[in-house]
């Protein structure tokens, strides 16, 4: 049955080439007819030309588009400034609905609306997330499209789309960044005042966080104060090594210099006293826990992706400030790059054409000003676009938040398909060290898990 559905997504999606072909083709013979070869057009019929084009477009038949978005926490208003209203203002036809998760997996509820039949048309997740999205059937390979469309591809960070294009089986742009993401120290000023410590920088090493972070953990007044959330040991590791595999063999390696350092940094950082979250001990780690520092404000130090917009938004008040990631003393200004958020096409889509248009309207450089503006870190980058970076949010005023562009992203050098599972074991398998297993074991059980996984997916 799994056969015969990709086979109809395959027909399907050749169809529509073909529709598209066939289209150009026609648009190119009509034009030679028109102005041949030595004859100018003539500027008046070129100019009613375009005012019956820009009509028909005003008269075309109303298109629902539905996109389903990974992200809970970000508002109404914002999807309406960044997708909505662009959308709306260059192709007046389409009605963009964004649809979110119902709770905190959003996997579980996009499966449910494919079994239902009510498979959203376009997808919104993290691109790094692209193998598991394409697994769901949202594998749509969009380079044709791209290239006959007008997205500026020049201004596109390439690092990021040879990254994409790693990501898929066949090489293809199966997701385009309408953002990027980044990394940063996200840090309370209030909780710096409280304890009399000084605030981070831009170029703050670990070891500085270290040491911070255990000045600043403690109990205070029945209040427990956590001085950092890393998160997760990949983001540690994010800024001197992206691999998980070693490219000649093939099999996962966890054992370079790099990644040691990724884990004794973690050891430390767990063996920080009071260092644990209310309601964990070393058998029950959680790892999302970003409210716990804008909304209960009692973290210190988070050092997450962009929170900018995705959170901070919702405590205006908040005496909050940022800086760049933190570095490991001998690779400066360097760290994970964050991934971004992704727009996947759905091949089976009744409305294909009206929702690529929507992923073309999205990258415009005026939507990306627009993006930028509102606290994302857009994917085309101009010199506009950097400039309007958080020029829209009035709550980030006197912030830091060019901080957001002074570490270099780091790319993995040797990107794979399974790089997504690799990420998900890694982090299971470290929670072990809280329960004091010794890193060498860590890595080496991690390292089985992970060639397991990619015997069972390759069906070795």
């Amino acid at each position: 049955m799994l056969k015969s559905r990709q086979m109809l997504l395959m027909l399907s999606a050749f169809l529509f080439f073909a529709a598209v072909v066939s289209a150009c083709s026609g648009e190119q013979l009509s034009e030679s007819s028109q102005a041949p070869a030595g004859n100018e057009p003539n500027s008046e019929t070129s100019s009613s030309q375009a005012e019956n084009y820009a009509e028909a477009e005003d008269v075309q038949e109303p298109v629902k588009v539905t996109a389903y978005s990974y992200w809970r926490e970000f508002s109404d208003d914002y999807w309406k400034q960044v997708l909505i209203n662009p959308v709306k203002e260059k192709h007046p036809h389409i009605d963009l609905e964004i649809i979110i998760p119902k709770d905190g997996n959003g996997t579980n509820h996009l499966k449910e609306l494919i079994v239902a039949n009510e498979a959203p048309d376009l997808v919104i997740s993290d691109i790094g997330t692209a193998p598991g999205i394409a697994e769901l059937g949202y594998n749509y390979d969009m380079t044709e499209l791209v290239a006959n469309s007008d997205i500026d591809m020049v201004h596109f960070d390439q690092n990021v789309l040879e990254y994409i294009r790693a990501l898929d089986v066949n090489g293809g742009l199966i997701t385009m960044p309408y953002s990027s993401n980044f990394i940063a120290l996200f840090y309370n000023k209030d909780i710096f005042d409280r304890f009399g410590q000084e605030y981070p920088y831009d170029g703050i090493t670990f070891p500085e966080v270290v040491e911070l972070a255990r000045n600043l953990t403690r109990t205070e007044d029945n209040q427990k104060y956590i001085g950092f959330d890393h998160n997760s040991i990949h983001f540690l590791a994010g800024g001197i090594t992206r691999d998980f595999f070693d490219p000649e063999t093939g099999l996962a390696n966890l054992s370079t210099p790099e990644w040691r350092m990724a884990y004794e940094l973690l050891v430390e950082l767990i063996h920080i006293p009071g260092n644990r979250f209310p309601g964990e001990d070393d058998y029950h780690i959680t790892r999302w826990h970003n409210e716990a520092f804008y909304r209960d404000q009692y973290v210190a130090m988070a050092g997450v992706p962009n929170l900018i917009s995705a959170g901070l938004q919702t405590v205006p008040d908040m005496n909050w400030d940022m800086t760049a990631y933190p570095v490991f003393e001998d690779f400066p200004r360097t760290a994970q790059a964050a991934g971004g958020r992704g727009l996947f096409l759905n091949p089976a889509s009744d409305v294909l054409e009206d929702a690529f248009k929507v992923i073309e309207a999205a990258l415009s450089e005026e939507n990306q000003i627009i993006i930028s503006s509102n606290g994302e870190q857009p994917a085309l980058v101009t010199e506009r676009t950097i400039e309007a970076f958080c020029s829209n949010l009035p709550y980030t005023e006197g912030k830091n938040v060019k901080a957001a562009f002074y570490n270099k992203q780091n790319y993995p050098t040797n990107p794979t398909i399974y790089d997504g599972y690799a990420i998900g074991i890694v982090y299971n398998h470290s929670l072990e060290l809280y329960q004091g297993k010794d890193i060498n074991t860590v890595i080496r059980e991690t390292e089985e898990a992970i060639n397991q996984k990619v015997r069972e997916l390759s069906g070795q």
